[in-house]
């Protein structure tokens, strides 16, 4: 069996994360590189990561009401070695929690609970099912990322379908323009720690805006629903 450890408290999580997403062409990206390697340190500060990650959704489905709203959709993400996805060691599997993002509140970021919880030692999937969990869909993730002023993690990265389920080999680019997500965000401990972080991440998004157009996504598509057939 698996066992693991929690990156936040139990009970009501007391970590909200503060982002901003954005799309970036794949025109754009080396200049985009650039800029962040000139403000974050040098080339040597750009962080590889690869990362297969699963939804997995509740074996029960809740009865239609109100209750409905407590269930979440569980993302274990499993890291994977860029240079050698396929290789059996994985240096980290975190199960991820992404509660319900504010609803319109004029924020200049998107603000939502979140709790990690490392799983270091066992079967990953297999403590999930144990908890009560099942396979809902799955991606793969690719790219790399900068700490800016050791607040924000600003993550430049491509999606993947996988064509083949739990077969990296299979995976295929969702947009095979080539273009590139940014997302950057930042943690607080507290509630009263936000109003500074988005501060923050509005005069990225200023400072970025010739490379990239950074905005909130619409609470309605990051709601942590779960997506009973």
């Amino acid at each position: 069996m698996a066992t693991g450890k929690k990156h936040a408290g139990a009970g009501m999580p007391m970590h909200y994360e503060c982002s901003l997403h954005g799309l970036l062409t794949k025109s754009n990206e080396p200049m985009f590189r650039t800029r962040l390697e000139a403000i974050c340190g040098d080339t040597e500060s750009a962080h590889s990561e690869m990362h297969h990650e699963i939804s997995c959704v509740p074996c029960v489905e809740t009865p239609i009401g109100p209750l409905r709203r407590e269930d979440h959709v569980l993302r274990l993400r499993m890291a994977l070695d860029p240079n050698d996805p396929t290789g059996a060691g994985r240096s980290k599997n975190t199960v991820c929690l992404l509660g319900h993002p504010e609803p319109r509140s004029g924020r200049g970021a998107t603000v939502r609970p979140a709790i990690y919880a490392q799983v270091f030692s066992g079967n990953a999937p297999q403590f999930l099912s144990l908890l009560g969990y099942k396979f809902h869909s799955e991606l793969v993730r690719k790219g790399y990322w900068f700490l800016y002023r050791n607040t924000f993690k600003i993550v430049v990265s491509q999606i993947y379908r996988l064509e083949e389920q739990n077969d990296i080999q299979s995976a295929q680019p969702v947009d095979p323009a080539g273009n590139w997500l940014v997302h950057i965000a930042a943690d607080a401990l507290t509630q009263e720690q936000v109003p500074r972080l988005c501060e923050q991440l509005e005069e990225l998004k200023r400072m970025f805006a010739d490379y990239v157009e950074l905005v909130v996504v619409d609470h309605a598509f990051l709601e942590n629903k779960v997506p009973y057939s």
